[in-house]
């Protein structure tokens, strides 16, 4: 099923339908977190902990003590962002929802944009003061690009399943491919 997925991802990215390849993409980690997790813990708990194991630690930019530490792709973020695409259709961010308060998101966009050659896309990150600013408060604005987004979530859960198939036996499904069925039929002894 992972592969039938990644399958679908790509072809809707290369359609330019980037909302299809997005809300996609964000069901990859509640897959291989039921794998992983069962159903010990909740969807949201399982979500955000396998998500943060796999990807999410590397997303986190390095920082030095004075210098601001940025939003990051956190497992809270992804979480708000597969919440509000999947259920509502919008790619929204709560930032009230979230407790690592660097991922406070105020700003949040989805960057869109036609497949390059070598696949390097990217997110970008800030931290900002407004001149005009009750409080002197900063806000804090993420910019994820859903190419890249997709990819990792991809590659990932590619990879986390080619490591643990047997795992997945909570797959109880059959999908009949009509058009095979028939060829086939037609063509008994191609197959």
């Amino acid at each position: 099923m992972i592969e039938r997925i990644i399958n679908d991802i790509n072809k809707a990215l290369g359609a330019e339908a980037y909302m299809a390849a997005l809300s996609l993409a964000l069901t990859l980690p509640d897959i291989c977190a039921k794998a992983e997790y069962g159903d010990t813990l909740g969807n949201k708990v399982r979500y955000i902990k396998w998500y943060n194991e796999y990807i999410g630690q590397y997303e986190k930019a390095s920082t030095s003590s004075n210098l601001e530490v940025l939003p990051y792709l956190s497992g809270e973020v992804l979480y708000q962002l597969r919440c509000s695409v999947l259920h509502q259709g919008t790619p929204n961010i709560d930032g009230s929802k979230i407790d690592e308060e660097c991922c406070k998101i105020d700003n949040f966009a989805l960057i869109i944009e036609k497949a390059r050659l070598l696949d390097i896309y990217v997110d970008c990150s800030s931290v900002y003061q407004p001149k005009i600013s009750l409080y002197g408060l900063k806000q804090r604005s993420y910019n994820v690009n859903v190419r890249r987004l997709c990819c990792i979530l991809m590659s990932a859960a590619q990879s986390y399943y080619n490591q643990n198939k047997v795992k997945f036996d909570f797959f109880k499904y059959t999908i009949i491919d009509l058009e095979d069925q028939c060829q086939k039929i037609k063509n008994p002894g191609e197959h």
